[in-house]
């Protein structure tokens, strides 16, 4: 902070220690990531690399303030100016209502207008709708926006009309109330080590798959299932109940990996705050595997299920449970703020769930739920007359719900689509596919040749007899040493069309080679054929 700039007023500049450049570090790193994938990964080249050329443009913008003349926010008896204003001042005479808003954990001043403004400033802003002009602090050092915050409004109450004070006054009153609350629980955790451990865990994780040669915006669901997705055949048949934990840390590409991680990180500070690390961790943890396990009986019967949205909808849960546990003691605004904005958040959320297709909200529900069921019994942080025995005692509590919460719905979950056989069946078919092509192309080449009196019958019987019959035969034995099970419908049909053509291949050579009777063959082939056709009709595609 600095004096001067509006006469008689303060200066509030932007500093490299600010969030802003935090998020732009990380938006950085993102951009690296981005870049790093689009070198090592074939598939998504032009959108990695064009996601990266985006976050450095991101970081570019957010760091934009440090490098202008113009400070962030600048107040004095003429009126209210910034960087956000392009540098302009709007006199009080101007300004109807001067309020702080708090968005995400980012302090804004939001100015009202009056109708009729017609000064420089008024006309000036980046974030302009209507008759309001935003001023964001979150490039000021954390300590330096309250004091900003309240020089603007203290600026605002000695300058402004007798109407503007009474609604000021309000406003001042929470905004200590605001402050105080807030350096109480900075006090209490001064650092969200758990918060940061956790997103890291995340990152780190993807970063694996991506080395690992997985796509970093599409990967598929065999590569997914061998990091350990979850699946319920896996967990419930199988017993590879470390799926529960393992699937949460997995993520389906970039994009929902950034998501869950923006989402977590504002209710996660707060909840870290709230509760302190470790408890943190046990409402984390607890909400993503029961979100996994209620994800047994519903997502993972069908499809596997990746992502931390059940982790991070239990944080989400618990952070309203505690508003409402503590509203008495939380400033009014604030609970106001807090359950309008997470409660809505988490209402779309859920509501989208269950209007698309392909998302996991079974994940979704059991996380908030646990979450929610956890921040009731754990005693919070500023809950200063709770003893340490009263403590330690609902966290045996809250440990044992979540046994019982994940033990119950995994004994009680059905297995569904045998994943492992499906995928096993995938990566074989993958591998038999262009053999047998290569089959199908050989003996096609051959009665081509014969029909068009390029190869004699005689030749044709010798080449089926010494190339197509084996490597028709090794098809079938391939096919037939796959898992048996529903997952691939149609490879049972498969298996038959080419049995059934290593059938009429094995009489065409028995009639020429005098080892079969020829009525006798000639009658077989015929069912042969008639069963050939059933089969080419069934692998047909139909339309909707």
């Amino acid at each position: 902070m600095q004096a001067g700039g509006v006469q008689g007023g303060q200066v509030f500049r932007a500093t490299w220690r600010s969030s802003t450049v935090w998020v732009a570090a990380l938006v950085l790193f993102m951009a690296l990531v981005f870049a790093v994938g689009a070198a090592i990964t074939p598939r998504g080249t032009w959108l990695l690399g064009g996601l990266a050329g985006l976050f450095v443009l991101m970081a570019w913008l957010l760091l934009q303030p440090l490098f202008s003349a113009h400070p962030i926010l600048s107040v004095g008896p003429e009126g209210i100016g910034g960087y956000l204003l392009k540098g302009q001042t709007i006199p009080w005479s101007d300004v109807a209502d001067l309020e702080h808003v708090s968005v995400q954990g980012q302090d804004h001043l939001q100015i009202l207008l009056r109708e009729g403004a017609v000064s420089q400033g008024a006309k000036a802003g980046l974030f302009r709708r209507g008759l309001k002009r935003g001023i964001v602090l979150s490039s000021l050092r954390k300590g330096e926006r309250g004091p900003a915050v309240q020089a603007a409004l203290q600026a605002f109450d000695r300058h402004a009309s007798g109407q503007a004070r009474v609604a000021l006054k309000g406003r001042m009153d929470d905004l200590v109330a605001h402050q105080a609350f807030e350096d109480r629980l900075r006090a209490l955790t001064p650092t969200p080590w758990a918060l940061y451990a956790v997103i890291a865990v995340n990152v780190v994780v993807w970063l694996l798959n991506v080395f690992d040669g997985m796509s970093a915006t599409k990967p598929e669901s065999a590569e997914l299932f061998a990091w350990g997705a979850n699946s319920a055949s896996a967990v419930v048949r199988d017993g590879e109940v470390w799926r529960l934990l393992t699937a949460t840390v997995l993520h389906g590409g970039v994009l929902h990996l950034a998501l869950n991680m923006f989402a977590l990180w504002d209710a996660g500070r707060r909840v870290c705050r709230w509760f302190g690390n470790g408890q943190f961790l046990l409402i984390y943890l607890g909400s993503g595997l029961a979100g996994s396990a209620l994800s047994l009986h519903f997502s993972s019967q069908q499809a596997i299920s990746v992502g931390a949205s059940g982790a991070v909808f239990g944080v989400l849960g618990a952070l309203l449970v505690g508003v409402v546990q503590h509203r008495a003691s939380v400033p009014k605004a604030m609970v106001t703020q807090l359950l309008t904005s997470q409660g809505v958040f988490v209402g779309i959320m859920l509501a989208q769930g269950f209007a698309r297709s392909g998302i996991d909200n079974a994940a979704h529900v059991g996380g908030l739920v646990a979450g929610a069921v956890l921040a009731w019994v754990l005693v919070e942080r500023m809950d200063e007359r709770a003893s340490t025995a009263q403590r330690r005692r609902q966290q045996v509590i809250a440990l044992g719900l979540v046994v019982l919460m994940v033990g119950g719905l995994t004994r009680t979950a059905q297995p569904g689509v045998d994943h492992g056989a499906l995928f096993q069946s995938q990566a074989v078919l993958k591998d038999l596919l262009p053999r047998m092509r290569a089959v199908e192309d050989a003996f096609q080449q051959d009665a081509t040749a014969q029909q068009e009196g390029r190869m004699t019958d005689a030749a044709l019987i010798d080449a089926m007899e010494r190339r197509h019959i084996p490597a028709y035969r090794e098809v079938v034995q391939t096919i037939r040493s796959l898992p048996p099970g529903d997952a691939m419908p149609r490879l049972g049909d498969i298996g038959d069309l080419y049995a059934t053509l290593l059938d009429i291949m094995v009489l065409e050579v028995g009639k020429h080679r005098g080892m079969t009777d020829v009525a006798q063959a000639n009658a077989q082939q015929e069912v042969l054929a008639a069963r050939l056709k059933d089969i080419s009709a069934r692998l047909k595609p139909t339309g909707p």
